[in-house]
């Protein structure tokens, strides 16, 4: 089956965005390796760390991901004191999640190295090509 020009370059621009997509989080995977946490775990920190206290369903809704993994991936960074479950004060119903104090020190400590990984993953594009990069993605993201 013939595919158009068109369509023969999304479907590159499709495989090319997966090949970078994999290879960053290989470079976050290895990185948090080290300090013991998997990526999700690492995205409803860094969540937290941006909204402060929100409902889980914002927080699955935000990593795209379902209500049964944000459920466990809460549970892991619980056991280890990194973050706790309230209720909600305006709706009994709603369970918000936020960080703990141990859960900001871990933040504070890796959050240097994270920025510097993504930094060294990034060295090859101008600060120009970042900017048309992002705007790129967010158009497509929307």
């Amino acid at each position: 089956m013939a595919k158009s020009g068109k369509e023969l370059q999304i479907v590159e621009l499709y495989n090319l965005v997966g090949k970078a997509h994999d290879k960053l989080k290989k470079v976050q995977s290895k990185h948090l390796s080290t300090e013991k946490l998997t990526s999700p775990q690492f995205g409803v920190l860094d969540v937290l760390m941006k909204n402060g206290s929100i409902p889980l369903k914002k927080i699955s809704d935000e990593l795209m991901v379902t209500g049964a993994n944000i459920t466990c991936v809460m549970d892991n960074l619980e056991k280890d004191d990194l973050v706790k479950r309230v209720h909600s004060k305006t709706d009994r119903r709603v369970i918000n999640a936020e960080l703990t104090a141990k859960g900001k020190q871990k933040l504070e400590k890796i959050y240097p190295e994270h920025v510097k990984s993504l930094n060294e993953f990034s060295k090859k594009l101008t600060d120009t090509e970042i900017k048309q990069l992002a705007g790129l993605l967010e158009k497509l993201a929307s």
